[in-house]
């Protein structure tokens, strides 16, 4: 635990104190599942679909209420490509984001968000109702863009969810970045150590989510991406729900259309 905690804190800090140099291009607004300082311009949107183990899909649409505040909502459900009933999240999910500081020479830019939309099938039981992958809850994020070959963002956050019947309460912690190729591909990692999701009957089994992306830009409004999630295989067989057999690394595809009314 205290290993994680000092890693976060390095990484943080290297926001702060790597030589900076600025990038007029936003960062995204999410790597794979984690959220970045980056935001929707005003009267921007978003709509995405995503694809994910268990015949799963999650949707989301996002508007930019204004350059520096985003609102979203989402929807889940599982099975709903394959044989079995279909079964759906409980509530719609919500997401705000407030971009607090702008990127400058000698500052990161900071966002503090909510999003209560959870990774993967929700999971059903006598004690236990949540995501397999809890939701992020309340967050604030810190993004640092750099010229190196293209493009490079650095980015780290720390989150308190919401989903804490388990009566797991700690803060979690989360790292990653994106990294252009030419025009049209960018390629994003990220690791959350999941300190909020690691006590003996939890469903997980302590080593955190790591997750890769190849984003696919088709124009200037729509992306093909392509997820590689779970690569630590996190999850424990017997916390899955009747939804997973095993705890492999899943393959999940997203689309997504953004525009400006």
């Amino acid at each position: 635990m205290t290993r994680n905690y000092v890693v976060s804190l390095l990484i943080m800090g290297s926001l702060f104190f790597s030589p900076a140099v600025f990038s007029e291009n936003a960062p995204p607004s999410r790597l794979v599942d984690a959220p970045t300082a980056g935001s929707l311009q005003k009267r921007g949107y978003m709509v995405e679909g995503q694809l994910f183990d268990g015949g799963g899909m999650t949707c989301r649409a996002g508007f930019g209420l204004t350059d520096i505040i985003m609102v979203g909502i989402s929807y889940s459900g599982s099975q709903i490509i394959g044989s079995r009933n279909a079964s759906f999240q409980p509530h719609v999910g919500a997401q705000v984001r407030i971009r607090l500081v702008e990127e400058t020479m000698s500052m990161p830019a900071f966002s503090i968000g909510f999003d209560s939309q959870g990774d993967g099938p929700y999971v059903r039981g006598d004690k236990l109702n949540r995501f397999r992958n809890k939701s992020r809850g309340v967050y604030l994020v810190a993004s640092r863009n750099y010229r190196f070959l293209g493009y490079l963002g650095i980015h780290g956050g720390i989150n308190f969810s919401l989903e804490n019947d388990d009566g797991d309460k700690d803060p979690s912690f989360w790292a990653g970045l994106d990294k252009d190729i030419g025009k049209d591909l960018e390629l994003c990692g990220e690791y959350d150590f999941a300190t909020n999701d690691n006590k003996i009957d939890s469903m997980t089994a302590n080593r955190g989510y790591m997750n890769g992306a190849v984003k696919w830009h088709l124009g200037k409004m729509f992306i093909l991406e392509f997820d590689l999630k779970n690569i630590l295989r996190n999850t424990k067989k017997n916390f899955t729900g009747g939804i997973d057999e095993k705890p492999e690394p899943s393959r999940e595809i997203k689309f997504m259309y953004q525009g400006k009314f």
